[in-house]
């Protein structure tokens, strides 16, 4: 504990402590020893800078009213990011209703592609969720655009395990043995945890981690489209896994998401609409 004399203001004290001044000055007083650290006698025989007492009270003034606008800075700051994320999510969603941007009536309507990935699909053009979409787009569940698959067993030969540490940038791989084989660049979607629906792309071949399934879309999609959909869905399926001991994806929602889908041409438009405005937001987050 330390008592201030009678004419050392305590808050100036406390700030020339916290300042780099001050901060050097106590590691030099404790850098004689193996564990850093200094007593009462250390601490009497340093010497600091004094100004008189009323200059104190105003540089503790002063101190405390720049401090105040940096809290309000920082407020910004908190508040800025918070705009930025919910920019993120309405981009998405302004994105799957039709209003990103402009449809072209020279693209192939989306219930051709439809027809395509399966001939006996009942095609849907509206519904309560997506009033008034454009001309040309349908709306089908998840289900019909993608799959949930495991890899082949495989044994006898070494290659990395793709768990999320690894494809999060966590930790090296591990090398395994055995185990469900996955190629590169394929897509993995998490399963089980905390943060069940979040898509990895994988770096390289190696087996499958075992929170994970692989996420198998339809060629006739572009991938980068529907992804974008699933993204936007995260918060709903992190909301309602399912499994008490180990929280997992509520498959049966994920498969009966409604997915608006516009024509292929639209949708490889709506992504590079996207990711300019997703990395622009990018770029001003990092400047914060």
């Amino acid at each position: 504990m330390i008592r201030c004399y009678k004419d050392t203001h305590k808050k100036w004290l406390q700030y020339l402590f916290l300042s780099p001044f001050g901060q050097e000055r106590l590691r030099i007083i404790s850098s004689s020893t193996a564990q850093g650290k200094f007593n009462k006698t250390d601490l009497r025989t340093l010497n600091i800078p004094i100004p008189p007492f009323a200059e104190q009270q105003r540089i503790v003034t002063e101190i405390e009213h720049w401090f105040a606008w940096i809290d309000k800075i920082e407020q910004g700051k908190a508040d800025l990011q918070t705009i930025i994320k919910q920019a993120k999510s309405k981009i998405l969603d302004l994105a799957i209703h039709g209003k990103l941007v402009p449809q072209d009536p020279n693209d192939e309507p989306a219930s051709e592609l439809l027809k395509r990935i399966n001939p006996k699909t009942e095609i849907t053009t509206d519904n309560g969720h997506y009033p008034q979409l454009p001309d040309g787009w349908v709306i089908v569940p998840m289900q019909m655009l993608c799959s949930l698959a495991d890899g082949e067993k495989v044994d006898g030969k070494e290659m990395p395990n793709l768990d999320v540490k690894y494809l999060r940038g966590e930790r090296e791989f591990k090398i395994l043995k055995s185990g469900k084989y996955v190629a590169a660049n394929s897509l993995m979607i998490l399963v089980d945890g905390e943060n069940s629906g979040e898509v990895f792309r994988t770096p390289i071949e190696g087996y499958q981690g075992s929170t994970f399934k692989q996420l198998n879309i339809n060629e006739n999609m572009f991938t980068d489209y529907l992804l974008h959909v699933i993204n936007l869905h995260r918060k709903a399926l992190r909301e309602n896994k399912v499994g008490s001991a180990i929280p997992h994806l509520n498959k049966k929602l994920f498969k009966a998401i409604e997915v608006p889908v516009p024509p292929y041409n639209e949708q490889v438009r709506i992504v590079a609409a996207i990711n300019l405005a997703l990395s622009r937001l990018d770029a001003i987050m990092e400047n914060l």
